[in-house]
């Protein structure tokens, strides 16, 4: 009997000693597996983070509703758009800052353009994409190293980013007189959102440096180099100036609307000073066959002028000024015909790169005989950056 009790313990040892190896081989399997899920996690996780990381959103939603002097109501686009920005460093040493950098932009038409009351800050720009929900304003990929940037695809102009952007400061309105979007978007000629463009670009201390070759081939006169252009920006304190050239090689006497006007050559420069509250800006052009109006390209002198004060304490509430003037050349043939109309502006800025405004434009153009072509416009808008 004692011997048969002594073997039931000794059993019940070795199945307790297994039912215990057994629990400790699961928990160990279980917990290597639960590891191995959270390396994989980890690395999908990684995986993502870096990508993103690498990768930056933004966007602006620009809508106007206002009316013309003469009752017609109408709501408009201005100019909004969603983009990504993309940097990628090839090497990792820090110090030599060498990188891979990219951005694509869309244009978004929410709604329906009205070419009555239209509110927008680059005349004629969205024309070309009227009826397309979505269409492509920048596309392009580049490199960096250190100072220096080059640049390929489609992208705003050396003439406009170092030449004219010390003006552009309106809401909406303005933009008139400066031949950045002289054709569309200006990405025909070279001076606004440049098509095809090879871009290099040096900033230091404040200066920038910029030179441009469009390879466009899409006339008869195509050139390996079709239009070029020259910029250079200085900023210093409060006060900011920049210069910008831009001309065409392939232009012909008779152009479709996809190509540029033979003869094609524009200057700007302008200047800037901000102190406190208070900002002033005017700007200065000379274009050659660069405007257009029916199908006579005509050479014009352009200038156009903005003043700006915050007058509340927090400096969210701002009133805005000017006037755009654009004369073709006695030598024209073109008669009184002119553009000239001043702007009014009254905005508050509730987060960065976001505004609400009331804006006025008084328009005093005029045709070849003297009588008045645009009725004034009066609205209010919307510009929220995200």
């Amino acid at each position: 009997m004692k011997n048969t009790n002594l073997l039931l313990i000794k059993i019940l040892m070795i199945v307790m000693a297994l039912f215990l190896m057994n629990g400790i081989y699961a928990q160990t399997t279980t917990n290597t597996e639960q590891t191995k899920a959270s390396e994989t996690e980890q690395k999908k996780t990684n995986w993502i983070d870096e990508i993103t990381s690498r990768v930056t959103p933004y966007g602006s939603i620009r809508i106007g509703a206002g009316f013309a002097e003469e009752g017609e109501i109408g709501i408009s686009n201005n100019a909004p758009r969603i983009g990504l920005k993309f940097k990628h460093a090839l090497s990792n040493n820090e110090t030599e800052n060498f990188n891979v950098i990219g951005g694509i932009e869309f244009g978004v038409n929410l709604v329906s353009r009205d070419d009555t009351v239209e509110f927008a800050v680059d005349p004629g720009a969205g024309i070309a994409q009227v009826g397309d929900a979505v269409f492509t304003r920048l596309g392009f990929v580049g490199v960096s190293y250190q100072d220096f940037e080059f640049t390929f695809g489609k992208q705003n102009s050396v003439y406009y980013t170092m030449g004219a952007t010390e003006i552009d400061r309106f809401l909406a309105f303005g933009g008139a007189a400066i031949g950045v979007w002289n054709i569309s978007d200006g990405g025909i000629s070279g001076t606004g959102r440049a098509n095809q463009v090879f871009i290099l670009k040096y900033e230091k201390n404040g200066l920038s440096l910029g030179a441009q070759a469009e390879a466009r081939n899409i006339s008869e006169n195509s050139e390996s180099v079709d239009t070029y252009g020259f910029g250079a920006n200085y900023k210093i304190g409060g006060f900011g100036i920049g210069v910008g050239y831009n001309k065409v090689n392939d232009g012909v006497e008779d152009p479709l609307p996809n190509q540029a006007k033979d003869g094609d050559e524009a200057f700007v420069t302008s200047a800037s000073f901000e102190k406190d509250r208070f900002t002033v800006a005017a700007s200065y052009a000379i274009l050659k066959q660069h405007q257009q109006v029916g199908d006579i390209f005509y050479d014009a002198t352009g200038i156009e002028f903005y003043a700006r004060y915050k007058f509340s304490t927090n400096k969210r509430w701002h009133v805005a000024a000017g006037f755009n003037y654009l004369k073709p050349d006695d030598d024209q043939n073109l008669g009184d015909f002119d553009t000239k109309f001043g702007i009014a502006e009254v905005g508050y800025n509730f987060k960065k790169s976001s505004h609400v405004f009331a804006a006025a434009n008084i328009d005093y153009s005029e045709d070849g005989n003297g009588d008045r072509r645009n009725q004034s416009i009066f609205g209010v808008g919307i510009r929220f950056g995200f």
